[in-house]
């Protein structure tokens, strides 16, 4: 049961303007289909590009992929084999239809992979470097709010990130707790988790990129950093479809206001839903990596809603926390 308690309006909460495009094919997407049926030893505008994603991501880990270097050698097809085998694809070490479809699709910012510096695989789950967790006395962990994105209420957000949290905390130890922003600063009662929306270069080396590609990214424990792009067609609606008046409403730093704007629709297809999203990235503020399953809620891409765990990341969980009480 939730009770809200109303306070005067003293101080605003920081709200972004959100950017979103007309749905359309991502300018990346276009490059790899520029880039289809490439022959290694090639050189073609755009595989520079290619590189910085495979590296970007885990898989591409020499010097020379810098984006001004579009030669599309060995160590490019070693790194698409790479992605294509940590992706359920056929591992032909070229840009095929397969591959462009799943590079195309929205994704967590937070790399898959497995170097000697990277991600530490264990079954199909992940973990970070070293396995880094949350102490043992660490099992009830508070999370607030820096910043909303402006056509969003915090309402729906709360309650769509409550939702995540929740999911989590049913299969491990884990209890959380929504501190209101209102009480950031108290000392004495400071949050794990910071969650906000941000606008392209926000400060943690880490830019968005607008619309499309990357979604989020988070940080592994015990940073707490967990940051959406607010460029993206969020929505916090049951079912993907996002009736509502733009604007927003919901809590203030210290209480509730509401802007009331035109109304606006948001189409189900072209909608990122914000719990499948938050339910992803609280994994990896809890110390999961990426899954090679496509079916758990740490694979790495975003396929549309998906609000509950797998095996594999109930497995995950409680091979790094213990089995839940």
């Amino acid at each position: 049961m939730f009770s809200f308690l109303l306070f005067f309006v003293v101080e605003q909460f920081p709200f972004v303007e959100p950017r979103t495009l007309e749905a359309s094919e991502h300018p990346f997407t276009r490059t790899l289909r520029n880039l289809k049926g490439i022959d290694k030893g090639q050189r073609v505008n755009g595989v520079g590009e290619l590189k910085s994603y495979l590296k970007r991501f885990g898989y591409l880990t020499r010097n020379d992929n810098s984006a001004n270097n579009n030669h599309f050698d060995q160590n490019v097809e070693l790194a698409l084999k790479r992605y294509q085998v940590f992706h359920n694809l056929r591992a032909t070490g070229e840009v095929d239809a397969e591959t462009i479809k799943r590079m195309g699709l929205p994704r967590c910012g937070v790399p898959d992979i497995i170097t000697p510096k990277g991600l530490v695989i264990v079954a199909n789950y992940t973990f970070f470097e070293g396995a880094p967790k949350w102490d043992e006395s660490q099992r009830a962990l508070s999370y607030t709010f820096a910043s909303n994105a402006k056509e969003l209420r915090m309402y729906d957000v709360s309650l769509a990130i409550g939702n995540a949290f929740q999911t989590w905390s049913r299969v491990s130890n884990f209890t959380f707790n929504e501190i209101p922003s209102a009480y950031n600063y108290n000392y004495n009662n400071q949050p794990n988790i910071v969650l906000g929306f941000y606008r392209r270069d926000h400060g943690d080396g880490h830019p968005f990129d607008g619309p499309g590609q990357v979604l989020a990214h988070t940080f592994a424990p015990q940073d707490g950093r967990l940051h959406f792009d607010v460029d993206e067609p969020w929505s916090t609606d049951q079912t993907g479809w996002n009736f509502g008046w733009g604007g927003n409403g919901g809590w203030g730093n210290w209480g509730w206001r509401r802007r009331w704007g035109p109304p606006r629709w948001q189409s189900r297809r072209n909608n990122i839903d914000l719990q499948t999203v938050a339910l992803h990235e609280i994994g990896h503020a809890l110390g999961l990596g990426h899954s090679r399953v496509p079916a758990s809620i740490m694979y790495p891409s975003y396929e549309g809603i998906k609000r509950s765990l797998s095996q594999d990341d109930v497995d995950g969980i409680r091979a790094l926390y213990g089995s839940s009480n």
